[in-house]
């Protein structure tokens, strides 16, 4: 069984993700995992998928999720009364839409340019 790990922020991480790939492409994500100087291919994926370019495609289901997280948030912020009781993990979401919504806006302005 594998060793149990925590991320930076001290929390368990106990999800496993998992996808497929060719032979070639699993040399070349191990050869990228070298070069980048990471110290395993499992903080490799997490960093190149939480924080790298996106290319945003807008669908329904994507707007039902921006609607859900941000009831969530607005839910959230109407909780605390003081700066001190929120929770640093509110700020997540926040950060991936607005990601997301810049996203769209350098999609919009390349399109004009074409």
């Amino acid at each position: 069984m594998s060793e149990k790990n925590r991320d930076d922020k001290n929390r368990w991480r106990s999800v496993t993700v998992g996808f497929r790939m060719s032979p070639e492409e699993s040399d070349e994500l191990n050869n990228r995992v070298k070069l980048c100087g990471f110290r395993s291919k499992q903080d490799y994926l997490i960093q190149s998928a939480l924080h790298q370019k996106i290319n945003v495609v807008g669908n329904p289901l994507m707007l039902v999720q921006f609607r859900q997280n941000l009831q969530r948030i607005e839910r959230e912020l109407l909780r605390i009364n003081e700066v001190s009781e929120m929770d640093e993990e509110l700020l997540t979401p926040i950060r991936s839409m607005l990601e997301i919504l810049e996203g769209f806006e350098n999609r919009k302005g390349s399109a004009d340019n074409e």
